[in-house]
Order: C-alpha cells, then sequence, then structure tokens
C-alpha cells in the first residue's frame, strides 16, 4: 500500500512545479507582469499558436487558459487566450521577443498542480507554433502520489480536511478507507476472489491526505476519526481512465452533534440542508426520495423538485437521490451547525433498450447454477437481474421474502424478517461476495455497486442449514453475491 508518509517529495521538472509553494511563487511572477501598464503595440508583432491536447482521454483539450508573458526586454507584455472547441489558441499583438508560456486547467487547479512553463521564441517569422499538452494519466498520479509509481489499476484518494466550524485545516484527522479487491485467476478453472482491504493516513499540519494504491472503479468507503469523534461514513470511486479521486472533507467537532451511541443509533444536530433536484434537461424532478446517510432526515421533493432537511450533523455528509427512471445520486456536502446549506442536485435518465438479440451463451457462474439445481433458496439469475430497475444493491433483497432492508449509521444491511430477534432487526444476514464471505463489521451490501451484480442466491433464516457449508452462513440466513468481473 502507497500511503502518504512513505515518500518524501520528489520534484517532476519536466512535468510539474509541484504544489502550492512553487505554485504560488508562479502565481506571483505572473502577477507581476499584470499590473505594469502594457506596452505600446510596436511594428515587428507576430503571435503564438498552436493545439492544446487531453492526454488523459485522447482528445483535444477545450476551454483551456493559455498565458504567455514575456521576458527580459518584453517583461512588460502579458497576453492571453482560450483553447476552443478544438482545442485551437492563438495569441496575437506579441512584440519580438521570448515568452514563457503555461497552460492553466481546472483539473490540475484542483489537483493542486502546475505544469512546467514553455518557451517560445518570436522571430521575424511572426508565427511561431507551440503545441501544449496535459500529461497523461500515469503522470498525473505520479504527480499525486509525490513522485511515486501508482501500480496498474489503482489510484489515489487526496484532498484536505477542513473544521466544520471554522473552515481552517484540521492537522491529526485519520482518515480511513476500506475497499474491496477483485482478482480473476486464470488456471483450468476461471476463478473470482473478492477481498477487503482497509488503510488509514493522517492528515498534515495543512489539513491535506492522500491515499494511493488504491482499485479504481470499486466503491470505497471513508470515515474520519479524531480522539473520540467519529464521522459518519461516506462513499467514493475512483474513475477508471484518471485514477483520481479528490475528495474534499469538513469534519465537526460541536457539542451540538448527538455523541455516539449504541450502534446503528442515527446521529443530528442542528443544521440545514436544502435544494432542487433537477433531470439533465434542467426541469425539476418531482417526488424523488432524499435522505443524509446515518441520519433519520429523509423527505420527498416537491413538485418544484425542492426538499428541505433539518436536524443535521455538521461535517461532511453523504446527500442520497432516489426516483424511478434515474440512477442515483450520491452528493457529499459540507454542513455546518446551525446554519442552511443550499445544494443543487441533477439525476441522469437510466437508458433501457428496446430489446436485446442473444446470439451465444455459456455458462460463467457455475456455483450459482450448481447452488440453483439443488432447489434450497432462492436464486435471481442474469436474465432477473437484467428486468429489475433497481437504483442501488440493496434494492434487489426488498423483493425476497425472508428479508428485510435496515438502514444503519455505519451502512445498509440486510437483516432477517423471520424470528423473534427479527422484531428489533438485530439478525444481521451473512454476505457472501464471489464465494468469499464478508467480515467487515456490519457487513453491508451497498460497497457493491448495483451495475457489478450479476446473480444472487438468498438463504432464509429457516433454510440457513441448507446453504452450501462453505459460505458459512449464520442463524440469521445469508445473502451471495456474484459479480460480473
Amino acid at each position: 500500500m502507497l500511503r502518504q508518509a512513505d515518500f518524501v517529495p520528489t520534484f517532476l521538472p519536466t512535468i510539474f512545479v509541484t504544489h502550492r509553494l512553487t505554485r504560488a511563487a508562479a502565481t506571483v511572477a505572473l502577477a507581476l507582469c499584470i499590473t505594469r501598464p502594457a506596452l505600446a503595440q510596436r511594428e515587428s508583432i507576430g503571435r503564438i499558436e498552436g493545439t492544446v491536447f487531453d492526454s488523459v482521454h485522447a482528445r483535444p483539450l477545450a476551454g483551456a487558459h493559455i498565458v504567455a508573458a514575456g521576458t527580459g526586454g518584453q517583461a512588460e507584455v502579458r497576453r492571453d487566450a482560450t483553447s476552443d472547441s478544438v482545442g485551437r489558441y492563438r495569441i496575437d499583438s506579441l512584440p519580438f521577443g521570448r515568452y514563457i508560456v503555461g497552460l492553466e486547467s481546472p483539473l490540475l487547479d484542483s489537483l493542486e498542480l502546475t505544469l512546467s512553463p514553455r518557451e517560445a521564441n518570436l522571430t521575424a517569422a511572426q508565427a511561431t507554433t507551440l503545441d501544449l499538452a496535459l500529461p497523461s494519466a500515469a503522470k498525473l498520479r505520479s504527480a499525486a502520489c509525490l513522485g511515486a509509481t501508482v501500480p496498474p489499476q489503482t489510484g489515489v484518494v487526496l484532498g484536505q480536511v477542513v473544521s466544520a466550524e471554522t473552515e481552517s485545516p484540521v492537522a491529526g484527522v485519520v482518515v480511513a478507507m476500506v475497499w474491496h479487491d477483485i482478482s480473476v485467476e486464470r488456471t483450468k478453472r476461471l476463478r473470482i476472489t473478492t477481498s477487503e482491504r482497509s488503510d488509514s493516513v493522517v492528515t498534515d499540519k495543512d489539513g491535506w491526505y492522500r491515499m494511493c494504491g488504491v482499485t479504481t472503479g470499486a466503491w470505497v468507503g471513508m470515515q474520519l476519526r479524531r480522539g473520540n469523534r467519529r464521522s459518519l461514513a461516506l462513499r467514493t470511486r475512483i474513475d477508471d481512465t484518471l485514477g483520481i479521486a479528490l475528495q474534499h472533507l469538513s469534519f465537526s467537532t460541536s457539542s451540538d452533534t448527538t455523541a455516539d451511541g449504541p450502534a446503528g443509533t442515527p446521529l443530528s444536530g442542528t443544521a440545514t440542508l436544502t435544494g432542487v433536484v433537477r433531470s439533465t434537461a434542467g426541469m425539476p424532478v418531482a417526488a424523488a426520495e432524499v435522505g443524509v446517510r446515518g441520519t433519520q432526515a429523509a423527505g420527498r421533493t416537491d413538485d418544484q423538485g425542492a426538499f428541505t432537511l433539518r436536524r443535521l450533523p455538521a461535517g461532511t455528509q453523504q446527500l442520497e437521490v432516489r426516483h424511478i427512471g434515474y440512477a442515483q445520486a450520491e452528493v457529499p456536502v459540507a454542513l455546518h451547525s446551525g446554519t442552511a446549506t443550499t445544494i443543487t442536485v441533477q439525476l441522469q435518465r437510466i437508458v433501457n433498450l428496446d430489446s436485446i438479440v442473444i446470439v451465444a451463451t455459456r455458462t460463467k457462474y457455475r456455483e450459482f447454477y450448481a447452488n440453483k439445481s439443488t432447489g434450497f433458496g432462492r436464486f435471481l439469475g442474469p436474465e432477473e437481474i437484467g428486468k429489475d430497475r433497481v437504483t442501488r444493491t440493496s434494492d434487489f433483497f426488498r423483493k425476497i421474502p425472508g428479508f428485510m432492508i435496515r438502514e444503519s449509521g455505519r451502512g445498509t444491511l440486510v437483516v432477517s424478517s423471520q424470528g423473534p430477534s427479527s422484531l428489533s432487526g438485530n439478525c444481521v444476514a451473512t454476505v457472501v461476495v464471489d464465494g468469499m464471505r464478508v467480515l467487515s463489521d456490519p457487513p453491508t451490501v451497498n460497497d457493491i455497486h448495483w451495475s457489478s451484480v450479476a446473480a444472487i442466491e438468498a438463504y432464509s433464516a429457516s433454510l440457513a442449514f441448507l446453504a452450501p457449508p462453505d459460505y458459512g452462513i449464520g442463524g440469521c440466513g445469508g445473502v451471495v453475491i456474484w459479480t460480473k468481473r
């Protein structure tokens, strides 16, 4: 595991002027050029032009900000331009001389990284071509991890933790993370195994943290801890293409947030969250379900798509928005005690295909079909899974007899609806993923994205003794999830 404390910052001369101190110096240098009056236009003028390329997504970069600042005798000259829809830019009216050309983009700004500037020499040719590019995803990950090489299929989660009360950086906060690694053994028999990984880092004096080597494409559970205070659990995902997840967090030590109680006790506070839910077309979405994970705050949007949630704990919380026909939205939002925060949430339509033609099939989940042949339990194969319109994995189990869904402060649990203990909702079912029992406490199911689910086995409490013994399913029953990987 690659962590912040394992590395000494490394200067990357051909890629970046790394992070804030050097970035601040470069910003001051450009500011000096701005504050001086521009020279009167001379007869000997030229231009710098070229194309900006996005190496991460392998396409031209539109909307990039390019700055040309003169050096030597042209130190008072500064011009800028913005790349067009095909990545082209052109900076005119430049007196002949030498210029430093820099590229700015929202991506680099968010990562606190700056590209090393390029040099252009304007001569009597009047036009100089200078093509610019964002670095590749691998180089960006390496720079974000302070020069370390990040293994394939892994990335980095980084950000800054600030106080929910003062907005100032908070040092010494433990950022704990948990995720699942899925591996494929290509022997005589294809076997998919899932293992749970967990690690933690501590914020530095400026409140920054970074965790390198986290699996891309998987859900990553996060929790902040400091002393006897803990935040509610959050989730994020690392994009497979970029391999970087930027997650700035707010942490509260306020006494007006309900102290930790028994396991599963929802937290509350004095913060308020208001907002509007809209579609991608900008239209309000009425009757959408809204709630903050780990709290009792929940409701629905009105005809204008508006909602208000009260008695919320301060700090970064996860707002969940659901509506039939839309993908579930999970939005982190920073809340403050005694203050109302406003947010706009955009839901993405789920596109359904009219028909699917199957030209060839083969059994991919042998264990699933072997267990299904015994007739003991409930089974949802790829065909049934494909027909269900869900927005999170727990929705699959709401329709299966013998089970209920219980929202806990630490996740979403599948619990038994059979037997005396089911009345309290404390009979938590065993969860097995790709043949491996989930050992986290409690074993939550929404850590697996719904789109990754291929098949499900379910053994209620009354049938638990008939489940395959390798799964270790207890008296509260259990569910087995087979993923598409």
